[in-house]
């Protein structure tokens, strides 16, 4: 009678464990689908893409040089379409 309490108490807690990272995982994967839907829905910022006015590359606006009306890569670019001006 010891022996099969012993066993079923063992039994008990091995399905008790299960239950509890069971729960755990659960509620980690829900958790990072909620933040990825919530990513999902907000608005993604468009950027400006221009072209150099030396090389006519098209890059982001936010990284490239406005200098005189003229937009530009770099500044070797810019350097090289005033010599050439």
């Amino acid at each position: 009678m010891g022996r099969i309490l012993l066993i079923l108490g063992i039994l008990f807690l091995v399905w008790m464990g299960y239950r509890f990272l069971n729960n755990t995982w659960s509620s980690r994967v829900k958790e990072v689908e909620k933040k990825a839907r919530k990513q999902s829905q907000q608005p993604k910022q468009v950027e400006n893409i221009k072209a150099c006015a030396y090389c006519k590359t098209h890059i982001p606006e936010n990284e490239g040089i406005y200098e005189q009306g003229k937009f530009f890569c770099s500044y070797q670019h810019l350097d090289k379409y005033l010599d050439h001006k």
